[in-house]
């Protein structure tokens, strides 16, 4: 019998449990989609591209398979074992140093019993802090209580800086951040919170405290986060935070505990970390509108296993964003796909936000070139990078020895006045060892085999290429010089406007683990560049019948080129830039045979700094990302006198270091002593040569003037005053061997 009170009550009754799943879904969409712009930074510390690949992490290569990889240049003003440094250093934007307490983080109002901060135990965070710093915290949640050590020890290497600069930044234009996790293993490790701090070493939002962790004996250390506990803290901060940090510490506990394990155990303890890590970064991908949401995960610092192998400064970054791609990340601070540094992480993150070209900022925005072999790839160019780290002294000491060799053989016989060679087969060791930096632009081209095989190829390909050009000018030595060191120039040209991928990869090219320098030509090539032109016009010039002026237009027609390849255009190198200008100023001189007063040699080198400083100026007001020099002139504008001093004595630093350090300095003293001997005790047999060789000299005479002022302005002008000084002694001995 039909019921209509009951029928009511049916409809009532699926009406309200339709509108109580409709809310539900909504409250969880709500929570699984918060919407507005995010930045999501998992921080998996000394891990390795083959780790993360081993790990079979179903959402780290779906950010792989949809975004950008890259080898990112962590290096800080430390050594590897302090670690917090690199955290810093992402933080700051620039190489610094960092406390050894700098993992003091802690939640605010929350109880520290640390004795090492006071002598009795229990103590309240907050009121640490308040002490520390005289000042009161406002709502933050995260404190690093040793900022004020960090801040002194960082400023006293790196001054005119901000430590916590990133958090300033996004704090001053109104981006919250969060951070959740720790590295704690037997004491705190929360030395990630300084990549998130503000200069006050505070963090809007967090929980680095140790309750985030759980025991478990299957894991070494015996200790690792709860997932749980990390979610339910996800869920807390996320909707607050523009940008949330995570730190998975898992994978440090796991290095901080692997002392009596096999090496089979801690590669499958790290693994399983990299799992739980990826877990807990895919229920983060689930909560937020993956259309608006960058995704970063960063490893500071190299395991051991990296240093072991050679590789302390390049860990693996992975970005992906809604607008990625498969592809190999890079920036305008190294132009090499799959290559950023610490310097772009800010950049890149901030940029998100649409916080661009700030001033504050020394690193560029990491940009992606589609490549769908990048893993392939980026494993194949850190293999290269290691190599090259690992026997770049091999390669640069068997040019050395060569070189040293050959200074002896030419001139010891003759102060000796007896003749150990024969003229032959000194022409054509000379001719090989100025075509080894040529070899060395082109050892990489089949890929390193082993440093034997390379080394011998080296060797043989430049003895069978000069024993080819010197056959082929009919055994004229100075014309096969001309012809060699014309090749060897052109080349390098070439390489720096075009193919840009020789003297990247080559042994006398950048360290891109030391990351000196990453693109353009180095300081190595600097030298052999200016070197081999110099020589080569004036060896050609010598068999031409040309005037002055002409010979004075044509090389600095050519000259041109050298000094846009160097400068900051293309190469960023300013020490090579000058010497590239000075030498055209002083080619005049030399070629027109002029006389050079102390008045006339001021303005010379007033020109040429007052020309650099334009450049450089230019760069700095209308290139809306400066190179190096553009952003050096931005950092006197604000940091004034104090900033030309600490510039300076970076580079000071950087040549009593290379002068002392540097394997190039035995050939340095040796031709310094050399160039003393033949002007005190040879000098009539030198001028009697010159009256010879007339052209071929003025070439000399240039040489010896730009390693002067290669060593004076360059912070490695060792090595290239070293290399350039070659090209003049070499052929010199050899002429002064002739019958």
């Amino acid at each position: 019998m039909y019921n209509e009170n009951s029928f009511s009550k049916k409809i009532f009754i699926i009406f309200l449990i339709g509108l109580i799943l409709i809310t539900n879904i909504n409250i969880v969409n709500a929570q699984e989609n918060i919407q507005g712009k995010k930045a999501i930074v998992l921080i998996l510390d000394e891990v390795s591209i083959h780790n993360i690949l081993d790990s079979k992490a179903e959402n780290l290569q779906y950010l792989i398979d949809n975004g950008g990889i890259a080898l990112m240049n962590t290096r800080a003003k430390s050594a590897v074992a302090n670690r917090g440094s690199t955290y810093l250093s992402l933080g700051m934007g620039v190489r610094t140093l960092a406390s050894t307490q700098a993992g003091l983080a802690f939640n605010l109002n929350s109880s520290v019993a640390l004795t090492e901060l006071l002598a009795s135990e229990d103590n309240d965070s907050t009121s640490i802090y308040n002490l520390f710093t005289n000042t009161k915290s406002a709502d933050e949640e995260v404190a690093n209580l040793a900022i004020e050590d960090i801040r002194r020890t960082a400023l006293d290497i790196t001054p005119n800086n901000t430590v916590g600069n990133f958090g300033e930044i996004a704090k001053n234009n109104n981006l919250s951040i969060g951070f959740i996790g720790n590295a704690d293993f037997i004491t705190p490790n929360r030395e990630a919170t300084m990549i998130a701090m503000d200069n006050m070493g505070l963090i809007p939002y967090g929980n680095v405290d140790s309750s985030l962790l759980k025991k478990d004996e299957k894991v070494l250390g015996g200790i690792k986060l709860d997932e749980k506990k990390v979610l339910e803290e996800v869920d807390r901060i996320l909707p607050k935070s523009d940008i949330l940090f995570l730190d998975y510490g898992d994978t440090v506990r796991v290095s901080k505990s692997d002392r009596l394990a096999s090496d089979n155990v801690r590669l499958s303890q790290k693994l399983k970390a990299i799992k739980r890590a990826d877990f807990v970064l895919g229920e983060l991908m689930k909560k937020v509108d993956l259309d608006e949401t960058l995704f970063m995960v960063i490893s500071p610092n190299p395991s051991k296993e990296m240093v072991s192998a050679g590789n302390f400064g390049l860990t693996p970054v992975i970005l992906s964003s809604a607008n990625t791609e498969k592809g190999l990340l890079k920036s305008n601070l190294t132009r090499r796909d799959g290559l950023v540094t610490n310097f772009d992480f800010s950049a890149t993150v901030l940029n998100h936000f649409d916080i661009k070209n700030n001033k504050e900022l020394s690193g560029e925005s990491m940009t992606l070139t589609p490549n769908e072999n990048s893993i392939e790839d980026l494993i194949n160019s850190q293999d290269g990078y290691v190599y090259i780290r690992k026997f770049r002294n091999v390669f640069h000491w068997s040019f050395i020895a060569l070189s040293l060799v050959a200074l002896a053989a030419l001139f010891i016989p003759k102060f000796l006045k007896n003749k150990f060679i024969s003229e032959k087969l000194l022409k054509l060791g000379v001719l090989t060892i100025l075509t080894i930096p040529l070899s060395m632009l082109t050892v990489a081209i089949f890929g390193y085999k082993s440093i034997i095989l390379d080394i011998a190829y080296v060797l043989l390909s430049s003895f069978i290429f000069s024993n080819i050009i010197y056959s082929l000018t009919k055994k004229d030595f100075i014309l096969s010089l001309g012809i060699i060191t014309a090749i060897t120039s052109i080349f390098i040209l070439l390489d720096g406007f075009i193919f840009n991928k020789y003297m990247i990869v080559s042994p006398l090219g950048s360290d891109a683990i030391a990351g000196g320098r990453f693109y353009g030509i180095g300081n190595d090539y600097m030298g052999i560049l200016i070197g081999s032109t110099v020589l080569s016009f004036f060896s050609i010039f010598s068999k031409l019948k040309l005037s002055k002026v002409k010979m004075f237009i044509i090389f600095n027609l050519y000259m041109l080129f050298v000094v846009v390849a160097l400068s900051p255009i293309s190469g960023a190198n300013m020490g090579g830039t000058i010497s590239a200008l000075a030498l055209m100023l002083f080619s005049f001189f030399i070629i027109f045979e002029k006389k050079l007063s102390l008045k006339k040699l001021i303005l010379l080198g007033g020109s040429v700094v007052i020309f650099i400083l334009l450049v450089a100026g230019f760069d700095a007001m209308f290139n809306p990302n400066p190179t190096h020099a553009g952003k050096a002139i931005l950092a006197l504008t604000t940091g004034g006198s104090s900033k030309l001093i600490e510039i300076i004595r970076t580079k000071l630093g950087q040549v009593f270091y290379n002068l002392l350090h540097s394997p190039w300095n035995l050939v340095l003293f040796s031709e310094l002593i050399l160039l003393a001997l033949l002007s005190k005790f040879k000098k009539i047999d030198i001028n009697k040569l010159r009256v010879k060789h007339p052209i071929i000299f003025k070439s000399f005479t240039l040489i010896f003037i730009d390693a002067l002022i290669i060593f004076m302005f360059n912070d490695t002008g060792t090595i290239a005053a070293a290399m350039i000084m070659l090209f003049a002694l070499l052929p010199l001995g050899v002429l002064y061997n002739e019958k």
